[in-house]
């Protein structure tokens, strides 16, 4: 099979996240020394002194620059670098489930999977309970290529939280558009079948009315 993820994707999103980390680390301990460094001069002033202003100007402004840092930064940047490294985490460690459906298309929107940019991998599979065709949706995470899939291959695939891990295409265009008139024309058949079996026992009992 296919394997969507290895360890150096793992590894990538592990130093990518310490990275960022290590950025909002320095600019923190940069905005700290900052100030204990105006606090400093503001305190050795004389009283009255008419440079005191000085001090809470440069602070108050170096907080107003580290808020507009911090929530973008750390609220988004670092936010949706910890959510991917979570999802690899669940991918490499959580239980996964092996499918195997008929493949459909891809849907391109914009569409988020715990927070990871994802693309929706359409799948069809029959209900046997229900008789019925039923789509199966899975996600493949955007930064990586798309499968060669095409529409109606058989493809048996490994999902962990219905993200995409490997996947093996069983079969080139194994469901055709006739295959679905198919099924519509079975389950159309069973109907005319139970209509003339009502139909004819309706007959028998009126016989056997006019009979008596």
């Amino acid at each position: 099979m296919t394997t969507i993820y290895n360890d150096g994707d793992f590894n990538k999103v592990i130093a990518q996240k310490k990275r960022i980390f290590g950025v909002f680390m320095g600019v923190t301990a940069f905005y700290a020394v900052f100030c204990v460094a105006w606090l400093i001069y503001y305190i050795s002033l004389p009283y009255a002194d008419p440079m005191q202003t000085l001090p809470k100007v440069c602070v108050y402004a170096a907080s107003a620059l580290y808020v507009i840092f911090l929530f973008p930064f750390m609220g988004i940047k670092y936010h949706r670098v910890r959510k991917y490294y979570k999802m690899m985490y669940y991918l490499s460690e959580g239980l996964k489930n092996t499918e195997e459906n008929y493949f459909v298309c891809f849907e391109e929107k914009d569409l988020q999977k715990d927070y990871v940019d994802a693309i929706a991998c359409i799948f069809k599979t029959w209900n046997r309970k229900k008789s019925e065709w039923m789509e199966r949706e899975a996600y493949l995470d955007k930064e990586k290529p798309l499968p060669d899939f095409g529409r109606g291959d058989l493809v048996k695939y490994v999902v962990q939280s219905n993200f995409l891990v490997q996947y093996e295409i069983f079969e080139r265009g194994a469901l055709e558009e006739d295959d679905d008139e198919n099924f519509d024309g079975y389950e159309d058949a069973e109907a005319a079948e139970e209509t003339e079996e009502a139909a004819a026992d309706g007959e028998k009992e009126e016989e056997t009315e006019d009979e008596a």
